[in-house]
Order: C-alpha cells, then sequence, then structure tokens
C-alpha cells in the first residue's frame, strides 16, 4: 500500500519537474526516496534545533500556557496556579517543559518545514515559480497560525470552564497534574494549527492528481460528514461545543477549497496540456470500453433473449472459426472419449491395471 502512495506521489513530482520534455526520461524510484530521505532529515534537525532555542525560553512559554487558566476564569491571578497544578514525580516537570518546548518549536518553524515538504513535491521550480512559492508558504503559516490563536484565545479557555464547571456540578475536586495539563493544552493548540491547514492538504492532493474539481463538487455532502468525523477524533475533547468550533470553520475552508481547486486546473492545463491530453484520453478509453461490461450497463437485461442470442451467435462464430476447413470431421466412432466422458467403471478397470502392473 506505502509502495502504492510513493508511486502516486513520485509520478506527481514528474509533472511539476524542469525535465519534462520527451527526451528526458523519468527519475528512478530510489533518487525519489533518497529526495524523500533528505526532506525528512532537514526536517528532524529543523525541529532539533528550534527545541533547543525554545527550551532557552521555557519559562515565558510556561507562562504563556497557563493564560487560558485565567482568561477561563478557574484561577484569579497567576500565583494560584501553583495550588492548582501539581507535579507527580521529580522528572514531571522537566518533561513538560520538554514537551512544552517541543510543541513551541514545531509552531516556530512550521514555514520552514512547510518550505521543505513543498520544496519536495514541486522540485525544480523555474525562477517566476519560486516567487510564488513564498505567497504558498506565507498563506499555509498564516492559516497554521491562525488555528493555533484561534484555539488558544477562544476555544481552549473555553473547552476549560467546560470541564470545570461539568467537575464541580458533579462535585468533584479538580487535581490536575502539570504534565495532563500541558499535554492537554498543547496538544489542543497543535491539533487546531493542523485542522486549519486543511486548504493545503486539499491543494497538495489536487496538485497530485488525487481531487479535483468535479470530484469535490460531486462530493461535498460526503466531505462535510468527513469533515465532522475527522473533528470528532482529533478534538481533545469529546464536546458537542468544540466539535462545532472546529467543524465550523472546515465546512468554509473546504468550500473555498473547491473554488481554488477550480482555477488551480485551470491553470495547470494550461501550464502541462501534454499532460492533461493523456488524462483525458486514458479516461474515454475506459469509457469505451466500460459499456462492453454488461454489468455496468443500465440497460442490460439478464434474463433479456436478445441477450442469449447474441451468446449463441458469439459462440456459434467461436466454433465455425475454431472449425478445420481443408479435413474432413472424423467419424463419431472414432473419437476418443474425453476425461469428463468416462464411467466410473473405465475408472475401476485402470486403476486395477495400474495396481497389477498391467
Amino acid at each position: 500500500m506505502w509502495q502504492g502512495i510513493l508511486n502516486k506521489v513520485f509520478k506527481a513530482r514528474e509533472k511539476f519537474a524542469l525535465n519534462l520534455a520527451k527526451e528526458d526520461e523519468e527519475k528512478p524510484f530510489l533518487e525519489h526516496l533518497e529526495d524523500l530521505r533528505t526532506m525528512i532529515v532537514r526536517m528532524v534537525l529543523t525541529i532539533i534545533l528550534s527545541v533547543i532555542g525554545t527550551f532557552v525560553f521555557h519559562k515565558q512559554l510556561f507562562y504563556f500556557i497557563k493564560l487560558p487558566l485565567l482568561n477561563a476564569g478557574i484561577v484569579k491571578t497567576m500565583e494560584e496556579t501553583i495550588n492548582y497544578l501539581r507535579s507527580n514525580g521529580p522528572a514531571e516537570t522537566f518533561m513538560a517543559m520538554v514537551n512544552l518546548s517541543l510543541i513551541a518549536a514545531v509552531i516556530i518553524s512550521f514555514p520552514l518545514l512547510l518550505l521543505f515538504i513543498l520544496q519536495f513535491i514541486l522540485p525544480g521550480l523555474k525562477d517566476n515559480e519560486k516567487k510564488l512559492l513564498f505567497p504558498a508558504i506565507a498563506v499555509g503559516a498564516g492559516l497554521f497560525l491562525t488555528g493555533v490563536t484561534f484555539a488558544y484565545f477562544v476555544v481552549l479557555p473555553k473547552a476549560l470552564y467546560f470541564f470545570e464547571e461539568f467537575g464541580r456540578s458533579m462535585g468533584v475536586r479538580q487535581d490536575w497534574t502539570l504534565g495532563d495539563y500541558i499535554t492537554f493544552a498543547t496538544r489542543f493548540v497543535l491539533v487546531f494549527g493542523i485542522a486549519f491547514e486543511l486548504p493545503v492538504i486539499v491543494m497538495a492532493l489536487v496538485k497530485l492528481d488525487i481531487l479535483n474539481y468535479k470530484l469535490m463538487k460531486s462530493t461535498w455532502r460526503h466531505a462535510i460528514i468527513g469533515i465532522t468525523l475527522f473533528a470528532a477524533i482529533i478534538t481533545p475533547t469529546p464536546d458537542v461545543l468544540t466539535l462545532a468550533l472546529m467543524s465550523g470553520p472546515l465546512y468554509i475552508l473546504y468550500a473555498i477549497c473547491i473554488w481554488l481547486a477550480y482555477f488551480m486546473e485551470k491553470k495547470d492545463r494550461e501550464m502541462y496540456p501534454e499532460y492533461y491530453a493523456q488524462i483525458e484520453k486514458d479516461a474515454e478509453e475506459l469509457e469505451k470500453a466500460g459499456p462492453s461490461d454488461a454489468w455496468d450497463n443500465d440497460d442490460y437485461n439478464p434474463w433479456s433473449s436478445n441477450d442469449e442470442n447474441d451468446d449463441g451467435d458469439d459462440d456459434e462464430g467461436y466454433r465455425k472459426k475454431d472449425a478445420p476447413t481443408d479435413q474432413p470431421k472424423p467419424p463419431a466412432d472414432s473419437e476418443p472419449k474425453k476425461d469428463s466422458e468416462k464411467s466410473l467403471e473405465d475408472y475401476s478397470e485402470e486403476d486395477q491395471a495400474r495396481n497389477t502392473g498391467g
């Protein structure tokens, strides 16, 4: 399965490479894998260096991650968080700060990570195309930061307030550990940032010819259900409010993606006419071959007498074609018996002859 997905991605890379001339050959599969390895190494090194840099400011980051507690009204002052958050173990505080630094590193280095991904998907860009790459990175980074900001200032305080009030209504005292709160808050923010990258993901699938405008327009109802399920799975909380706050913006973003797919496909058809001409040719061949399959034909009736006559004509035609014309047919008595026509007595006699060595 993974090899099939990689083959699809690697084939799309050839579409956007500079060497698309007829005399150029496609890159081998191993060379594409080498490019993929280079991209992964760059991303890992970028994240490691970013984590080292953000860990230096872990105190400032910890202050910002505690602000949603204050905005939700759970604590009145920052000093109260000392009594609200506790640590279970000697290393929990340190590991919580490492986790916080890691999420902050991903958020800060996201534009660079997106650049590495786009350089892999769109290799060999021309100078004028490279100018369009940076606005695309800015849009992707802007969407990511929009999701992070929206979750940090709007959704996360409401979610914390909801769970706090629900616990009090049940007569349960909230006693959160530092590690649990850091994991919950950082995952909450990061998930919203990734979810807001839906236009970038959809446009990448359009570029890879996995999606297109026609398919997206005809299946928008299915997309709404899929977005709702996606939001329900990735949201750290099971409440309906969080689900609505995440899925609502995604509906709007997907509607925008449909129109973007239309203009992108129109532009690609102008830039790569031979590529899309081949796709249309393959589609026409499939349409021509489709009616030959009776079960794909809406008008097909398996009990129709016409079909039986047609089948009989075909069988007769094959018999006429296979029958020899220059030799007379041997008499029926001289024809050997087929294995399927042998009786049980014949099989018994043969078996007895083999046992006696006759």
